[in-house]
């Protein structure tokens, strides 16, 4: 996998076709999305766009690529050195909420990459979890780890990880829904987010703590 920063021995032309590149595969993706789309939000022609990048599929794999190491990297080493399962949670909690968040092109990209069978998101995840690098896999561990500890209740980790991430993503996903049924969140989505985390972190906390 490239480092997180692959893009800064891009030329400018080649930084300018990867961003569009980037919104017209969220929007499109990676079936729906034409070359002479991307050319033409990038401002260039077509021929220049194969110049740089030879084919559709080229193109598409470097963008994801690069989409899933600026997904690793944003929780840098935080996640790693929490010391607590409570830590953990909330460092993966507030990671996950605002790498959507600043991301939502990004956001839109991998959905659109499940939509259409996951395999290269399947490929990129299999890679950082083979090298103990992935997000989800340190939060299994630590939900394990934290249950032989009888730190929580008795639960499936990898069923508890991937309702921690659906709870995560759904909002951002289904916005305009989200916002008809929360009036608040459609004045200030910004203090609705903030909000949505710590209910987060509040309900699957204490939802996990031992039970009498």
């Amino acid at each position: 996998m490239p480092p997180p920063d692959s893009r800064s021995d891009y030329s400018e032309t080649e930084r300018q076709i990867f961003d569009a590149a980037l919104d017209v595969f969220a929007r499109e993706g990676r079936r729906g999305a034409r070359m002479q789309a991307i050319a033409d939000a990038a401002d260039i022609n077509k021929a220049m766009l194969h110049y740089y990048f030879r084919d559709k599929a080229t193109l598409y794999e470097e963008v994801f690529t690069y989409t899933a190491c600026q997904f690793m990297a944003s929780f840098d080493a935080s996640l790693k050195e929490a010391p607590t399962f409570a830590e953990t949670l909330r460092v993966f909690i507030d990671g996950y909420v605002d790498f959507v968040r600043s991301n939502e092109a990004c956001m839109r990209l991998m959905v659109q990459e499940n939509l259409a069978g996951g395999t290269l998101l399947g490929q990129q995840m299999r890679k950082a979890t083979d090298s103990g690098d992935a997000p989800p896999t340190i939060l299994v561990d630590t939900i394990a780890d934290a249950v032989q500890a009888g730190e929580i209740r008795p639960v499936d980790p990898d069923h508890t990880v991937l309702s921690v991430i659906s709870t995560c993503l759904y909002f951002f996903v289904a916005q305009p829904t989200v916002q008809i049924m929360h009036p608040p969140a459609e004045e200030d989505w910004e203090a609705f987010v903030e909000a949505r985390k710590d209910h987060l972190f509040d309900l699957i906390y204490h939802g996990l703590a031992p039970r009498e």
